[in-house]
């Protein structure tokens, strides 16, 4: 038995190889024309990246002091963030619930006796999707009920908007909170390092270093000029004059002042209370100490800014009630039906005889050696039959 003699057979009977499919699916399509169509709708939108806030942690990162970046950890987040708890909403259990209990859907769902059953039926007839390029979100629903489609769909984005809006809120509270739980860390903070500070001063004796260390150096500089107009003069008075003598003891003073402003200094060196002049050398090493200090609190009053501009914020998020998408093409009524397809109908009815068809023809005209094939093939085919028949 080859393909080309199962070929010449059933060409041979064109009434039943040909005649039968094509009347199928004829069938086929005037059944599609018949059955109520359905119909799609859908509602095209995006989120409103404008309504979601980013968080400060990545700007308090440059101002901040590494012992309180720890206890930063807001509750704000980014756009992507955002889409992605909106997306869980819009294809959550809570909305897919309250939607078929708005439009009853369980009298067009029939026959589903378990809830469960229930939303994945609806489930499938209601697709989501999300375009990646440009971040549109998509809404369909196919319904034999063309009004129906139009609203549902409304629907869904509408409560996944408010149950959005209602966790959004709660977002906020728990960040207000945080935030000033955070800002009175950073008050404690800016107390212990404005008392830093302050200490550093009284511990060291300063008024104003900034100020001080610039009055030294002018003072080491008309010292230096003074040192070298007395040895000039000294030259000139000769070494056995009485002057001569007179100018050394003089710039001998004043070297061991330059000295004390200039020189070395001891570790339990301190700037006298009685004076405004400070060692140049340890003013160089405090004025370090205090730029750190000072740039330390100056990060802490940058940060309080910060914080306390973002407290304002979130309170005003918390506060308003407005959607977080905007539609950029409404739900409509469809005036064209999605399914049934009679062209797929036809050829579906058509293929599906086919395989019927040719099946039994085939299997008759080996029956009936009309399709030549060894006897012992035959004879398990009729074997097969007969097994199946009823005794």
């Amino acid at each position: 038995m080859s393909l080309m003699e199962i070929l010449i057979f059933l060409l041979n009977r064109k009434k039943y190889s040909i005649c039968i499919p094509v009347i199928a699916g004829i069938l086929g399509f005037i059944l599609a024309s018949i059955v109520q169509p359905y119909y799609n709708s859908e509602i095209i939108i995006r989120l409103d990246n404008t309504a979601s806030k980013s968080g400060i942690s990545s700007l308090v990162k440059n101002v901040a002091p590494a012992n309180l970046l720890g206890s930063l950890g807001t509750g704000m987040s980014g756009p992507q963030e955002d889409e992605d708890l909106y997306l869980e909403i819009l294809g959550g259990r809570d909305v897919l619930l309250a939607t078929i209990e708005k439009f009853r859907l369980d009298t067009i769902y029939k026959n589903l006796k378990y809830k469960e059953a229930l939303l994945k039926a609806a489930e499938k007839d209601i697709n989501v999707k999300v375009n990646e390029l440009t971040g549109m979100i998509t809404c369909s629903y196919e319904a034999k009920n063309k009004v129906l489609a139009r609203d549902l769909v409304r629907f869904i984005v509408d409560e996944a908007n408010s149950i959005y809006v209602r966790l959004r809120r709660e977002r906020a509270l728990q960040t207000i909170e945080h935030l000033n739980s955070f800002r009175q860390n950073i008050l404690a903070s800016v107390d212990s390092s404005s008392q830093a500070l302050i200490n550093f001063y009284r511990d060291n004796n300063l008024l104003n270093l900034a100020s001080q260390f610039q009055l030294t150096l002018a003072t080491l500089a008309g010292y230096e000029d003074q040192i070298k107009n007395l040895k000039i003069s000294e030259v000139k008075a000769g070494a056995d004059n009485s002057s001569a003598a007179e100018l050394s003891k003089r710039r001998a003073i004043l070297e061991r002042e330059f000295q004390k402003l200039r020189g070395e200094f001891s570790d339990d060196y301190l700037p006298n209370k009685k004076s405004v002049y400070v060692n140049s050398d340890w003013a160089i090493e405090k004025l370090i100490e205090q730029e750190r200090l000072e740039g330390n609190l100056k990060r802490l009053f940058i940060t309080l800014e910060m914080v306390e501009g973002n407290i304002v914020m979130e309170e005003a998020n918390a506060a308003k009630n407005l959607p977080v998408i905007q539609i950029v093409q409404d739900a409509y009524l469809p005036d064209y039906k999605s399914g049934p397809k009679r062209a797929i109908w036809a050829i579906a009815a058509f293929l599906l005889s086919v395989g019927i068809i040719y099946s039994i023809m085939i299997l008759y005209g080996v029956l009936n050696n009309d399709i030549p094939c060894e006897e012992k093939t035959r004879d398990n085919l009729k074997k097969l039959i007969n097994s199946c028949q009823p005794k």
